[in-house]
């Protein structure tokens, strides 16, 4: 059997064929992006995801074609709080209102008050980037359009819906809403209410990694993929790359530095006893959980740093070489890396970045090493975090920065534990193929997926230098405390 997995990203769709055993048989892409407008808001012609899926399956399904191979079944993954209204027909009405988008704040803000029920019901607290808080926006500000909306709909939802004609949301875009119940798994009438959207306006809810229908007629005629095919909604994009990381049983974490940091750990259950340290979000996987701790900049930091400051001699090994001048510590220089603020714990949208305690011997190389340390004590801050709610075990990284090899030494000895890095090279994509696969029965579960298909082969470990740990400890402990001084 093989499945076809499509990753919906913020800046492209990706499209992997992969056979039963995990291995990528074939691959495409389409980019695209969305429009960055005044006063923090961003949207995306819906268009855009249905161009590029269409064009996606039809270039792998002529690939498999040629080669002999066969397409039996879909899977599809995807970002997770981007918001479109659309008719009685499921046709979109203007443009998405991206989950970057920042025009909910003043929503999020006259919530303020029951902050602590939309946490407790929802597993987060008020946050500008989830879709309830667009929807409402939609109402109190655009009520023509509002009256026009049939449903809300997620990225994930339009795309399923042209795919098979059924339109539905799995539970983990759902807790991406503020508007699901996190322990019942279902449109939680009270915050309904909080946020003013109708239930009506919203679809079903089912697990992740649920079959939503079959391929249609009209889109098998469209691409040339087969008609009938099982189409899988494996779930959100960050649990489905926690799941490529061998995030299958509690206590794993995975950490991915991209253009953001991303920190998730799976448990079996929600922790009875919480604070808003943590993002608790159903897992791809069913039934589970996941907390996440997030960093709204991470490698968008990094490469502003470089951009600025090495102007057309930023190479990688030129950059690993001045990492290397700057002594653990920075010579004390220390930066607080909220250069679009602070999500987690406190998602304070006002922190900017700042570097400190600079005297006339800094040099250039000190500050590039105090942004990445810096960045590394703020996932050093969501370890800590994920271990007051799980046992933390094995920790993998992926993404960007963890290409280099001080970065992974530093952020070693700031977790002060062994690192396994590397992994898949498309995690997300091979995350959301494990979830199909147990699904459509190749596996017995996902966690017997990940094993069988060499989740862990290849990965490098990374040990703190015991040093370096006492160093970081003491260096975290001096930026958080400059945060809460200065924070406003």
């Amino acid at each position: 059997m093989n499945i076809l997995v499509l990753d919906v990203g913020s800046s492209g769709m990706r499209g992997t064929l992969f056979n039963e055993s995990g291995e990528a048989l074939a691959f495409e892409a389409r980019s695209y992006g969305p429009r960055f407008l005044d006063n923090g808001w961003v949207e995306q012609a819906p268009e855009d995801w249905e161009d590029a899926m269409y064009a996606i399956l039809s270039a792998l399904a002529s690939t498999a074609a040629e080669r002999g191979w066969g397409i039996d079944a879909l899977a599809l993954t995807s970002q997770r709080s981007s918001v479109i209204c659309a008719d009685a027909a499921m046709a979109p009405i203007g443009p998405a209102i991206m989950w970057q988008d920042r025009r909910t704040e003043a929503v999020c803000a006259a919530l303020e008050g029951e902050n602590d029920t939309v946490f407790s019901r929802s597993g987060a607290r008020l946050n500008s980037v989830y879709s309830g808080p667009k929807m409402a926006w939609v109402r109190q500000n655009r009520p023509e359009l509002y009256a026009q909306t049939a449903k809300f709909l997620t990225v994930p939802e339009l795309l399923l819906y042209r795919l098979t004609g059924e339109a539905y949301l799995d539970h983990s875009y759902g807790g991406r809403s503020h508007l699901m119940n996190l322990r019942e798994r279902r449109w939680d009438s009270v915050l309904l209410d909080l946020f003013g959207v109708e239930r009506e306006k919203l679809n079903g809810l089912v697990p992740p990694g649920a079959v939503v229908g079959r391929l249609t007629r009209s889109t098998a005629a469209r691409t040339g993929c087969p008609e009938g095919i099982p189409v899988v909604t494996a779930g959100g994009d960050q649990q489905c790359g926690a799941v490529g990381q061998g995030v299958v049983c509690e206590g794993a974490v995975s950490i991915t530095v991209g253009t953001g940091g991303f920190l998730l750990a799976a448990a079996e259950r929600v922790p009875e006893a919480r604070g808003a340290d943590v993002i608790i979000t159903p897992a791809s996987i069913a039934g589970q959980y996941v907390l996440e701790y997030n960093l709204l900049t991470c490698c968008a930091a990094f490469d502003w740093f470089r951009r600025e400051f090495y102007p057309g001699d930023g190479d990688f090994e030129r950059i690993e070489a001045e990492l290397r001048r700057s002594p653990a510590g920075a010579k004390g220089c220390l930066c607080l890396p909220y250069f679009q603020g602070r999500a987690t714990p406190d998602y304070n949208g006002s922190a900017r970045g700042l570097f400190a305690n600079l005297d006339l011997g800094a040099r250039r190389c000190d500050l590039l090493r105090a942004l990445v340390e810096g960045l590394c004590c703020e996932l050093g801050n969501g370890l800590e975090a994920m271990g007051r709610y799980v046992e933390v075990g094995r920790v993998q990284v992926n993404g960007g920065l963890s290409n280099s090899p001080v970065f992974r030494e530093i952020l070693a000895a700031v977790c002060s534990r062994p690192l396994l890095c590397g992994g898949a090279e498309d995690a997300t994509a091979f995350g959301a193929f494990l979830v199909s696969a147990a699904t459509l029965g190749l596996y017995p579960d996902v966690p017997a997926a990940y094993a069988a298909c060499g989740g862990s082969d290849g990965l490098r470990l990374c040990e703190p230098d015991p040093a370096a740990a006492a160093l970081y400890a003491r260096q975290r402990g001096r930026m958080n405390a400059l945060y809460r001084e200065i924070a406003p």
